[in-house]
């Protein structure tokens, strides 16, 4: 039988990637008091370092992505919606 797999919520891990920041020769005994493999610990670790400067990115950034992403979104819906009709046009003089 495989071992379960293990769900860590995110304050967890960003504490854990944080002490290994704070106290980098330690990363064995950290691993061993909390249990979690080293490859994991280093994976949370370089992935807050790859982010961190995300968190520095003005709000209004932020908002921009998003109002783009979300017009991005409509622009598909719209075409797959067209899409859609040409088909079902399409099927029926198929039939016919």
């Amino acid at each position: 039988m495989s071992k379960p797999y293990k769900n860590y919520d995110s304050k967890f891990k960003a504490k854990i990637a944080i002490e290994v920041l704070q106290n980098d020769a330690d990363i064995l005994e950290i691993c061993k008091n909390h249990n979690v493999p080293k490859t994991t610990v280093l994976d949370w670790k370089n992935k807050l370092l790859e982010e961190a400067a995300s968190i520095f990115i003005p709000q209004s950034e932020k908002e921009k992505v998003v109002r783009t992403f979300k017009q991005d979104i409509e622009i598909m819906k719209r075409i797959i919606g067209e899409i859609t009709i040409e088909n079902n046009f399409l099927k029926k003089k198929l039939q016919k």
